[in-house]
């Protein structure tokens, strides 16, 4: 008989500002900020991972791309980060599942229209207040935290 193995929960907001959390089936969740470093990157995801089996682990990445009006180095930027990600992850042999940044906020239910100052600011306090004991809920690690509650209230609920 195989022994009945309990699911991770990964989610990674993959900017430079961005942060990566994980939430284990007992409910315990914690929440970092993204190192600047791709070895600190590995290190961390590997900490997140644990002992858990790779099929055990549901990774949940926002996909991001740069948009026309960015500069030349800001799009660059967002595809190293993300590029670094998924390559820490493939290292891992842990399968990568991405998601729109409106699928997400939209499921969140965060509303429509508001200026991005604002709407930072909402998903941060969204965050808090469903992770009320999570020390670090900041402006980093907030679309992370709703991310990963995405993934395990709804975008892995069938898989």
């Amino acid at each position: 008989m195989t022994p009945f193995r309990l699911n991770k929960y990964i989610g990674i907001d993959p900017g430079k500002s961005g942060g990566l959390m994980v939430i284990d089936e007992t409910g315990r969740a914690q929440a970092y900020k993204c190192p600047e470093k791709v070895f600190d990157m590995s290190v961390l995801f590997k900490i997140a991972v644990g002992n858990t089996a790779p099929d055990n682990v549901k990774l949940l990445m926002e996909r991001v791309w740069a948009r026309p009006s960015n500069a030349t180095r800001a799009a660059f930027t967002y595809g190293v980060n993300y590029g670094q990600w998924l390559g820490i992850a493939a290292s891992h042999e842990i399968k990568m599942y991405t998601t729109l940044p409106n699928d997400w906020i939209k499921w969140i239910g965060c509303p429509k229209g508001l200026p991005v100052k604002e709407r930072k600011h909402w998903l941060r306090d969204k965050a808090k207040e469903l992770y009320p004991d999570l020390k670090k809920v900041t402006l980093a690690t907030a679309d992370a935290i709703l991310i990963t509650h995405y993934a395990r209230e709804e975008y892995f609920s069938d898989i």
